[in-house]
């Protein structure tokens, strides 16, 4: 059976259609996993907190509006990810969580790739947290420098200084052997 239009699967899951629901969280979930595996310490925790925000708000997405989807649930993300770490107190530790990558063929090119990840992975880790926020959310999920400084409450000045700080401590961190 074919899949139904992308607007009809909105209005089924607003409607609370648990297949919806699903194919909605299935086309979106890896983005959203990938915010939280990044920004937070908690992924799971997380991604779960904004998949309740999502559908609650789900209602509130306008069909005919600018915004796609995607855009709509990464931004709820993106929001919901920085509350949360304007909440914590206490510094976590983020855990490397590791993905093969996709469309590798050889056993050699996953291998160099998946060495690549877990590189960067770990270098991120080491960039400060409001460094590593506007670099994950600038270069990995594609938002635009104003909407992250809207979003973390700073100047545009300031987000461009933790981006090209946060680009530097990358650059250095990854210099070293491969």
């Amino acid at each position: 059976m074919p899949s139904p239009a992308p607007e009809l699967t909105l209005v089924r899951a607003t409607q609370g259609d648990p297949r919806a629901q699903r194919a909605l969280l299935e086309a979106h979930g890896a983005m959203v996993y990938g915010l939280c595996r990044r920004l937070t310490p908690d992924p799971d925790d997380a991604y779960q907190e904004i998949w309740a925000k999502v559908l609650v708000a789900l209602p509130r997405f306008n069909l005919g509006g600018a915004a796609s989807v995607r855009t709509w649930i990464g931004t709820i993300a993106r929001r919901h990810l920085i509350d949360r770490h304007r909440r914590r107190t206490v510094r976590g530790e983020v855990v490397p969580l590791h993905e093969d990558a996709p469309g590798a063929d050889a056993p050699g090119a996953r291998l160099a790739e998946r060495r690549r990840a877990v590189r960067l992975e770990a270098a991120l880790a080491r960039l400060p947290d409001a460094q590593r926020r506007v670099v994950v959310l600038h270069h990995l999920q594609g938002a635009a420098l104003a909407d992250i400084a809207r979003d973390e409450g700073a100047s545009i000045g300031t987000i461009k200084s933790r981006l090209h700080r946060g680009r530097g401590r990358l650059a250095e961190l990854l210099g070293g052997s491969s």
